[in-house]
């Protein structure tokens, strides 16, 4: 039996979520998150599903606090000036 026919998932959600794994270990959360959604619009498998959309939630989510620790730091350096 084949991997994919054992875990009853496309081809395509385990190159897709491959992809968005290594987006995100490089850092690109807004592009790791568009690309978890598509793994996710194309996984069959329930467990997959869940995992992907909690990755997109998790890059989404780091996003913002980059963005907040961002502004945070600009506030800090303008205050010190």
């Amino acid at each position: 039996m084949s991997y994919y026919m054992k875990y009853h998932d496309s081809p395509l959600y385990y190159l897709t979520a491959r992809e968005a794994a290594q987006i995100e270990r490089d850092g690109d959360y807004s592009r790791a998150a568009k690309v978890w959604a598509k793994a996710n619009r194309s996984s069959r498998n329930a467990l997959n599903q869940d995992w992907s959309a909690n990755r997109q939630d998790f890059c989404l989510m780091h996003n913002v606090r980059l963005e907040r620790q961002r502004i945070e730091n600009e506030n800090t350096d303008a205050a010190g000036q």
